[in-house]
């Protein structure tokens, strides 16, 4: 019981290779623009670490989630950012070394840039973004995502409307909480992800790509 739970919770995810300008899709015939770059540079399969009591001691696992552009091209450019399920059912509670008690997250939200973008300037764009800013606030255009306490017995999760909300999506910086608990992970890439919704919800979730096995 205990290996399948250690399994569920600490699956290993491999490395989506994401290229920058020079991969940046966009619809057939048109240059990308900074909302292609953006979004293409957002993408990838993500862990936040976690840990779970279960049985009364503490085991280590993966909050996972994707971000990836839906199957059908929409214009303007838009991604997805899908919650994995924890699959924790026998634990008491999950908790971060950031933050006592931590929520089993489900559910989509799609992302897209705000903003009218020039594809002529679209590579002088990102890098100035990234310079200042180190990433990117999108907004959010439509998806919901259950949200429920993990806890013995369970309770019941809350369906959260994220459309019209906002997510910030940028490199860590050294010497914050978020690098300090990312800091034993060896991985390209160590990103924070802040959702939040119009109710005043809100979510920070640091995230790395796990090394494949």
């Amino acid at each position: 019981m205990r290996r399948s739970v250690w399994y569920r919770l600490a699956v290993v995810l491999c490395v989506l290779t994401v290229p920058l300008a020079a991969g940046a899709q966009a619809p057939r015939g048109e240059e990308p623009t900074l909302a292609d770059i953006a979004l293409r540079w957002a993408e990838g399969e993500f862990g936040s670490p976690l840990i779970c009591q279960i049985g009364g001691e503490p085991v280590r696992g993966l909050r996972r989630l994707t971000i990836a552009p839906p199957r059908r091209r929409e214009h303007p450019p838009v991604a997805r950012i899908t919650f994995v399920d924890l699959e924790a059912e026998e634990a008491s509670r999950c908790f971060t070394e950031l933050e006592a008690d931590v929520p089993n997250v489900t559910g989509w939200v799609q992302i897209r840039l705000p903003g009218n973008h020039r594809a002529d300037t679209a590579e002088r764009d990102f890098r100035e973004a990234m310079r200042r800013k180190r990433g990117f606030e999108f907004q959010i255009t439509a998806g919901s995502l259950s949200i429920q306490p993990v806890t013995q017995p369970p309770t019941q999760p809350r369906a959260v409307a994220f459309t019209g909300g906002t997510a910030k999506l940028a490199d860590i910086r050294p010497g914050t909480d978020s690098a300090r608990l990312l800091a034993g992970f060896r991985t390209p890439r160590k990103l924070l992800l802040e959702l939040e919704a119009k109710d005043g919800t809100q979510l920070a979730l640091p995230l790395y790509v796990p090394e494949p096995k």
